[in-house]
């Protein structure tokens, strides 16, 4: 399953670690390493705007303008649909 960040950019939901709120820190992510102990690679899909949702993948981190609650959405949306239903 493909999630949308925006700026046309779809990227595996196995390959997210986690979605962060960017309203109180925007620069947290500067500080974030991989277990070899390099900083993350950053793509802002903000193409301008205001950066929402921070998005931690194994290979990079995303910026994107759309909402972590909304990106939760999406995820959720698509593991119910893929699953065949909410049988919960």
């Amino acid at each position: 399953m493909y999630v949308h960040l925006g700026g046309g950019c779809l990227i595996r939901a196995a390959e997210i670690i986690g979605i962060f709120s960017a309203m109180d820190n925007k620069e947290f992510y500067k500080t974030l390493k991989n277990k070899e102990g390099k900083y993350y690679e950053a793509e802002d899909l903000s193409e301008g705007g205001v950066v929402d949702s921070i998005v931690l993948s194994k290979e990079k981190i995303y910026l994107s303008a759309i909402s972590a609650s909304t990106l939760q959405k999406r995820i959720n949306q698509n593991l119910i649909y893929n699953n065949g239903g909410n049988n919960g």
